[in-house]
């Protein structure tokens, strides 16, 4: 805003001064335009641009800014702007007039279109033809000798000032690869790291580590951020991965869908022939590159690739991406990658200030590749910055304690943990501040826990709240300690004294990995979701447990609980004419969680989990003995299920399955509910049109997925193309059974039905609406005919992504 407001203000001064000559009678016809030249897409100052008049002679480039003067006594009414890879533009000009003007030019796709392209033929499609195939054979990182080192340094800059001009030019730096001395007091150091990896085709393991940053706020906020940014860029594969977002490779099997390719020039090098051949995607909106890519004539691997995604791609918040990489030859014509790096700039508003409402933060990854052995240097030059050691820990030092830095502590810690920072003592989960509830009315609550700034290895935590209409306190305990060991063991014990949602399931292990979810009632699902809360009872619970992880990649907990539920007109227990009262269980269960190679990140005892695109595997067994009335039993549970976020070339797929099997009879609270909707609008981990309690199981399979483009229809569709929307399908199915048996310990209620057949749902619809909105039609396919079944719905949630 400030750099479009100064741009105005020197134009107006430029044309006053123009004004100012034309009064002049020996300068009464002459023709003088002022103005600036604008990218359409992006209102970024395009430079070199040629501007004449049409018939005459006079022509004049636009400066770095995008601005231009023109002036000329002939008569002329025609002005021309003329640039590579923009659509040429021509105004009617009133000849002896002084004119200011704002030009916007469109992009176009004017790279080598006729270069080497002969009738019926396009030799740069025969030979990325070529290169597909031979893409096993040439990525040698998937070979199961390859074993290499890298040292990967990761630099994040936040810019001062809010000018587009001026973060266009600090990207470019980065893009080369270091920003000049003057340019370095206008951007904030926020985090740099170098590390050190063995890479082989199974596995990457870091070996160091050498971080700088501002202590506590930004290692949260920005070790999620680099944490979506995949660093294994192998454009040998079908998709490119950053943020969780799928770019189409150009080297995918379906390459020739997205991109066009131009052969634009062969020439020698030392191994050989090489060819350089110009890609661009035939449209802009969707996630493809332009650039180009070089490929060794025998060999046909890629020696050097350099890929920019266009400004004008259907992603959020990302305003540039450009990928390099380079390729050296090793043995048997091979190639190998010795260079690699990754610039970007997003608007990042979780480091926001009212200063600042959308900082602009700069990100450059810089990967070297080598067969030594050999130590990472230490220069005095830290991460690609021009600071050194001692003077960069001295400004981070200083950038924790700025007002920047201090809200982005709030609004970090509460995105990415669930809790609000205040001192000592954390307020949360935000979750649970308050609820509106048909037994309860308004309850407000006061979550709380300490953190490592009052023990380090201890944190007591839990909430008191108190329900308005009902003038009751409930409340819960959680004390946790951490082991002094080397691997992360932590031992716990809870009591709590409050109503549940009645299906409430405590083996949840995939729902409860997002801090923002507690998997019962809570201020999402009835306050801001204008609703209340129902289907509950009262509930009192004790549980001791022990969190174990065995490495990297396998952590167990377990749990002891002894629970009582009690009766009432949602959750009835009714033996025959006698009315119970309770439900009493104690129980064992072992949880597993088996995960390959996935970051995360412990903010004091607690785990977040940052980022996976490989399969996450979870077994739970329970073994359990219950009583009711007169009766008791014994019982077992076991549980498997996979997570899944699946990258492919024009979106992702994220699903959920899950199959179990409970050993014994017992009462019906304890068997497998599956969850239906009791929130109103679409939920991921819910079946949307299933009621709250419409069906029981003691076998079953469950299956949840969500199927999301990235805009392939309506990337196509004019003026629609521009919102950025997104298709979004979804497919949700359960199956199962239940023995008659179970009825003899507690009969079932009326509203709950064994799980007989399938029970399947389809959703259509769109996603990204405002960068936070979707919407879809979801369709009941099954058991249509029960009473109240609502086949058709249109639902919708909040989804923020990239």
């Amino acid at each position: 805003m400030e750099n479009k407001l100064f741009c105005k203000i020197y134009l107006f001064i430029v044309f006053l001064t123009c004004i100012s000559f034309t009064i002049c009678p020996l300068s009464a016809q002459e023709t003088i335009v002022v103005g600036q030249v604008l990218n359409s897409a992006d209102n970024s100052p395009i430079a070199a641009v040629n501007i004449y008049f049409k018939n005459s002679e006079k022509v004049v480039q636009s400066d770095a800014e995008g601005i231009f003067l023109i002036r000329t006594s002939d008569k002329v009414n025609t002005l021309v702007f003329s640039c590579i890879g923009f659509k040429r533009r021509e105004i009617k000009i009133k000849s002896g007039q002084s004119v200011g003007l704002e030009m916007k030019l469109d992009e176009q796709n004017t790279l080598l279109q006729d270069v080497l392209v002969l009738p019926g033929s396009n030799p740069a499609l025969e030979w990325m033809k070529k290169v597909r195939l031979q893409k096993k054979e040439n990525d040698i990182s998937r070979h199961p000798n390859y074993n290499v080192q890298s040292t990967e340094q990761n630099l994040v800059l936040m810019s001062k000032i809010n000018q587009i001009l001026i973060n266009k030019r600090i990207f470019e730096q980065l893009k080369k690869g270091k920003l000049n001395e003057s340019d370095t007091s206008m951007v904030i150091p926020l985090y740099m790291a170098q590390n050190k990896y063995r890479i082989t085709a199974k596995e990457k393991k870091q070996l160091s580590t050498n971080i700088f940053s501002s202590p506590e706020t930004s290692e949260k906020i920005l070790a999620k951020l680099l944490g979506e940014v995949e660093t294994d860029l192998n454009f040998y594969e079908n998709v490119i991965t950053v943020f969780g977002k799928s770019m189409v490779s150009p080297l995918s099997s379906v390459g020739n869908l997205f991109y066009d390719f131009y052969l634009a020039d062969s020439l020698k090098a030392n191994t050989g022939k090489q060819y350089e051949i110009h890609f661009r995607t035939k449209n802009s909106k969707n996630l493809a590159f332009d650039g180009r890519l070089w490929i060794d004539s025998t060999s046909l691997a890629i020696t050097r690739i350099d890929a920019e995604l266009p400004v004008q791609a259907n992603i959020n918040f990302i305003h540039n991406l450009r990928i390099s990489q380079t390729f050296v030859p090793i043995f048997n014509k091979r190639w190998m990658r010795s260079n690699e790096e990754l610039a970007l700039n997003i608007t990042y508003e979780l480091l926001a200030d009212n200063k600042q409402p959308k900082p602009e933060i700069f990100i450059k990854k810089t990967t070297s590749f080598d067969t030594s052995d050999s130590i990472m240097q230490k220069t005095d030059n830290f991460a690609l910055s021009t600071y050194t050691e001692a003077t960069l820990n001295e400004k981070l030092d200083n950038l924790n304690n700025t007002a920047l830095l201090r809200t982005a502590k709030w609004l970090a810690t509460i995105v990415l943990t669930g809790y609000i920072p205040m001192g000592k003592i954390d307020l949360g989960k935000i979750q649970q501040l308050a609820r509106f509830t048909d037994i309860e009315g308004l309850r407000l609550n006061l979550p709380f826990r300490t953190n490592q700034k009052l023990w380090k290895n201890i944190s007591l935590c839990g909430y008191v709240g108190y329900g308005f209409r009902n003038k009751e306190i409930k409340y819960s305990g959680i004390a946790l300690y951490r082991l002094p060991t080397e691997k992360r063991r932590i031992i716990g014990i809870n009591y709590t004294n409050d109503y549940r949602i009645i299906n409430y399931n405590y083996n949840q292990l995939v729902y409860f990995e997002n801090p923002l979810t507690t998997g019962d009632v809570d201020i999402a699902n009835t306050i801001l979701g204008f609703r209340s809360g129902d289907r509950m009872n009262l509930r009192k619970e004790f549980s001791a447990s022990f969190a174990n992880d065995w490495n990297t990649d396998i952590e167990t907990n377990a749990y002891f609980r002894t629970n009582q539920m009690f009766a009432n007109n949602d959750l009835p227990m009714q033996l025959g004419y006698e009315e119970l009262t309770l439900l009493q269980y104690q129980s064992a269960t072992f949880e597993t969680r088996f995960s390959f190679g996935e970051r995360t990140y412990n903010d004091h005892l607690q785990r977040i989990y940052i980022s996976n695109y490989k399969p996450v595997f979870y077994s739970i067994l329970e073994a359990g003995r219950y009583q009711i009335g007169t009766k008791s039993g014994n019982y077992g549970k076991v549980t498997g299920s996979i997570k899944h976020f699946v990258n492919m070339d024009f979106g992702h797929l994220n699903y959920i399955a899950e199959t179990g099997y409970i050993f014994g009879n017992v009462p019906y609270p304890l068997l497998q509910i599956p969850f239906g909707n009791n929130k109103g609008g679409y939920g991921f981990y819910s079946f949307n049109l299933m009621h709250l309690m419409e069906y029981t199981t003691d076998r079953y399979a469950t299956l949840h997925t969500e199927l999301i483009l990235n805009g392939l229809i309506m990337n196509q569709i004019p003026i629609i193309k521009t919102l950025n929307f997104r298709e979004m399908f979804t497919f949700n199915m359960a199956y199962g059974g239940l023995s008659d048996s179970h009825k003899d310990v507690l009969p079932l209620p009326d509203y709950l039905k064994p799980l007989s057949k399938p029970y399947m749902e389809v959703g259509v619809g769109i996603t990204n609406i405002l960068h936070l909105f979707t919407f879809q039609s979801v369709w009941r396919l099954t058991d249509l005919n029960k009473p109240g079944v609502v086949p058709w719905k249109v639902m919708g949630s909040i989804n923020l992504s990239f």
